[in-house]
């Protein structure tokens, strides 16, 4: 009996993504190796990359295929508001500006992380956005295995009840 891919299940899969634009693979820049297997419980958990699970819903174990997730279901759309030139005097004083370098500023909401596009005259131009935000995601996956939840030796955390 084929299980199907539904809340609670377990599910063991590979993928492999790549820019639906120009075809060049994306695993590199999500750190993620397409030949190992990636396990998660649907419905609770993300198989490490936004947009994959909801398009999985419903398959069976060894179904493969290509599946496209548009940016508002992946990192989300580019934002150019969050594109912004910072002022020296309020970046971090030993903080190295390198474009293409990563820049993390604290808020009551967290840490978040920015990256440098360029330097300007007065300080750096700065993106806020996903740095993977605005792609359509064209992923490549395998379904080695799907368990029922009750038949699933994966460890869980109980929740009140």
């Amino acid at each position: 009996m084929n299980v199907t891919i539904i809340r609670g299940a377990t599910v063991t899969l590979q993928y492999q993504v790549s820019d639906d634009e120009d075809g060049s693979p994306l695993d590199e820049s999500l750190r993620h190796d397409p030949e190992t297997s990636i396990r998660y419980i649907h419905g609770q958990e993300e198989p490490g990359l936004p947009g994959l699970a909801p398009a999985l819903q419903g398959m069976q174990a060894g179904s493969h295929g290509e599946i496209v997730i548009p940016p508002v279901l992946a990192f989300g759309e580019h934002r150019p508001e969050l594109v912004f030139e910072a002022v020296r005097e309020n970046l971090p004083a030993d903080a190295a500006l390198e474009p293409g370098k990563p820049l993390y500023s604290r808020s009551e909401r967290g840490v978040f992380q920015l990256r440098v596009l360029h330097l300007t005259q007065k300080g750096a131009m700065l993106d806020g956005n996903h740095p993977m935000a605005g792609r359509v995601l064209r992923v490549h996956y395998r379904i080695l295995q799907v368990e029922d939840a009750e038949d699933s030796p994966h460890p869980r955390t109980a929740t009140g009840g």
